[in-house]
C-alpha cells in the first residue's frame, strides 16, 4: 500500500510540473472566486452559470488568507478532496468487498485512472467535492442498510442536498444506491420526513439562486444530441477512457486497439459473472450502481462531450472497489497496482506532447506563459483589457487584477466614437463578471488581448486597426491599443 501512496504522490507531481499542469482559465475563474468571496461578494455557482456549486471556493478561501494565490493554493482544495475519496473508498470497500480488497481499491484509486490522476490536480471547481459526496453517499446507504438509524438519515439526506448543490453529476450514483437502499431496508420509509428536509437544507443555495435566476439549473444548452448517441458514447469512448485503455482528447488506444479492445470486452464479462454471482450481498450495491450509471449519465444532454471522461469521474470509487474484489492476494495487488501506474504514466506522457491536448481550450491554443503578454501590456500602459475567455481571466489572477480583462464577446465588436467596444453582455457566459466589464467598458482607453491567428483575431483585426488601434504580438497573443499610453 505504501507503493500505491508514493506512486500516486509521484504521478500527481509529474502531471503538475509537465505540461499538463498550465493553469487554464477554468481554473482562473475558481481562484479569482476565492478572492472575491473574502470580500463578500458570494455565489452559488460558477460564475455566469446555473450549475457547479462554490464548496470548493469557500474551503480555498481560508488557504489563499494564509499562503496568497497561487495555482498550487487553489488546487491544493481538490487534491485533498480525492485523498479524502480514496480514504472513503477504504471504508465502502470495508463492508462490500472486505479485507484486504478494501485497502487495494483505496490504493488503486489514488494512481488509476490517469484521467483521475490528472483531473485531482486541477481546480476545476466540484469534482473532487463531487468524489467525497458520492463515496459519503455510498457509505451512509451501506450503513443504514445495515441498520436504521435517524442520525445516519439525517446525514444522508445533508450530503444529498450539499452534493446535489455542488453537481448534478451524483445523481447517477445516488439514484441507484437510494433505491438499492429502499430495497434492503423497508423501515428507511419510516425517515424520509427526516431526510428530505434536510436535503433541502443542503441544497438552500441551489434553490435560492434558481429563485432569483428563474431556475437557470435547468437552462443549460448542451447540444441537440440524441439519448441513444449519448448512450453509445459511454461504452465507446468516455467509459474507456474512464479506464485508461483510451487517451482522453486523442481518442488514442495506448496499448493498441486489439489490446486494448480484448482489455476492455474482458472487463465487462467479468463484470457481468460478477454481479451475478453477489447480487444478493452487498457488493450487490456497487455491481446496481454500475449497471445503472450509464443509462441515467446518458439523460444529460452534456454528455455529449465525449473528447474526455468528465462525466464518468463519480464512477470511479465505485470502478476500483470492484476490480479490486478479485485481486485477494499480495502478488496480485502488488501487479495490478504496479501496472496501473504504470498505465497511468503512460497516458500522461502521451498527453504530454498532444496538440489535441495542448488545444482543448475550445480548439484554440493557448500559450501556457503569460509573463510576456503581460509585460507588453504594462509596456503599452494597458491596464483595462477585452478578451476571450481562455486569456481573460488568466490576465486578472496572473496580475492579481492590478490588469482588469473583461470577458467580451469578440465576434460583436464594433467602432462607436472611435472606439470600439463589443456589445453589452445579454447572458451569463458572455461575461461571467460583469463587474470587470464595467470597469473595462468605462475606460476610453481599453485594449484588447486576442489569441493570435485565431479566428477572434482575424475576424477583429480589420475593425480595430480600421479605428486606429496599434497591433503588437507577443508570442501566440495580438495585443491591440488605441495609443500607447506610456
Amino acid at each position: 500500500m505504501c507503493f500505491g501512496v508514493l506512486a500516486g504522490i509521484g504521478l500527481r507531481v509529474y502531471a503538475h510540473v509537465s505540461s499538463l499542469g498550465t493553469l487554464d482559465g477554468d481554473e482562473a475563474v475558481w481562484g479569482l472566486m476565492a478572492r472575491h468571496f473574502r470580500k463578500g461578494e458570494l455565489s452559488a455557482f460558477f460564475w455566469g452559470q446555473g450549475y457547479g456549486g462554490t464548496q470548493e471556493v469557500l474551503a480555498t478561501v481560508p488557504l489563499v488568507a494564509l499562503f496568497g494565490m497561487s495555482k498550487e493554493v487553489i488546487r491544493a482544495v481538490p487534491l485533498a478532496c480525492t485523498a479524502v475519496a480514496a480514504i472513503l473508498v477504504w471504508r465502502i470497500g470495508r463492508r462490500t468487498v472486505g479485507e484486504p480488497a478494501a485497502r487495494i481499491a483505496a490504493a488503486l484509486f489514488w494512481v488509476w485512472p490517469p484521467y483521475l490522476v490528472w483531473k485531482s490536480d486541477r481546480a476545476h471547481g466540484f469534482y473532487g467535492s463531487g468524489l467525497v459526496f458520492i463515496c459519503l453517499i455510498l457509505l451512509l446507504v451501506l450503513r443504514l442498510a445495515g441498520r436504521r438509524s435517524r442520525v445516519d438519515a439525517a446525514l444522508l439526506g445533508l450530503v444529498l442536498g450539499l452534493g446535489w448543490w455542488q453537481t448534478p453529476q451524483v445523481l447517477p450514483v445516488a439514484i441507484p444506491a437510494l433505491a438499492w437502499l429502499l430495497w434492503k431496508q423497508r423501515e428507511i420509509w419510516r425517515d424520509v420526513w427526516i431526510v428530505l428536509p434536510v436535503a433541502v437544507l443542503g441544497a438552500l443555495p441551489w434553490l435560492i439562486s434558481n429563485v432569483e435566476h428563474d431556475w437557470w439549473s435547468f437552462d443549460v444548452d448542451s447540444g441537440e444530441t440524441p439519448y441513444p448517441t449519448r448512450l453509445r458514447g459511454f461504452f465507446s469512448a468516455t467509459f474507456p477512457m474512464a479506464l485508461g485503455l483510451r487517451i482522453p482528447y486523442t481518442s488514442e488506444w495506448p496499448l493498441g486497439q486489439a489490446l486494448s479492445a480484448v482489455a476492455y470486452v474482458g472487463l465487462l464479462v467479468l463484470f457481468a459473472i460478477g454481479w451475478w454471482r453477489r447480487r444478493s450481498s452487498a457488493t450487490g450495491l456497487l455491481f446496481g450502481v454500475a449497471a445503472a450509471f450509464p443509462f441515467l449519465y446518458a439523460l444529460s444532454p452534456s454528455t455529449w462531450i465525449v473528447d474526455e471522461p468528465r462525466y464518468v469521474v463519480v464512477l470511479l470509487p465505485v470502478v476500483s472497489l470492484l476490480v479490486a474484489q478479485a485481486l485477494t492476494t499480495v502478488w496480485r495487488a502488488a501487479a495490478a497496482i504496479g501496472a496501473a501506474a504504470a498505465l497511468s504514466l503512460l497516458v500522461l506522457w502521451h498527453l504530454t506532447s498532444s496538440p489535441a491536448f495542448l488545444e482543448r481550450a475550445d480548439g484554440l491554443f493557448v500559450p501556457a506563459d503569460f509573463d510576456p503578454v503581460i509585460a507588453e501590456l504594462d509596456r503599452r500602459g494597458l491596464d483595462h483589457v477585452f478578451a476571450s475567455y481562455w486569456p481573460a481571466y488568466r490576465i486578472d489572477f496572473e496580475t492579481d487584477e492590478r490588469i482588469v480583462a473583461a470577458e467580451a464577446h469578440i465576434p460583436s465588436i464594433g467602432i462607436a466614437n472611435s472606439r470600439v467596444v463589443p456589445r453589452v453582455p445579454r447572458r451569463g457566459d458572455e461575461s461571467r463578471h460583469r463587474a470587470h466589464d464595467a470597469v473595462v467598458r468605462a475606460d476610453p482607453g481599453a485594449g484588447y488581448v486576442l489569441l493570435r491567428d485565431a479566428p477572434e483575431d482575424l475576424s477583429a483585426r480589420p475593425v480595430l486597426e480600421r479605428a486606429g488601434y496599434v497591433r503588437s504580438v507577443v508570442d501566440g497573443f495580438a495585443v491591440y491599443g488605441p495609443v500607447t499610453r506610456r
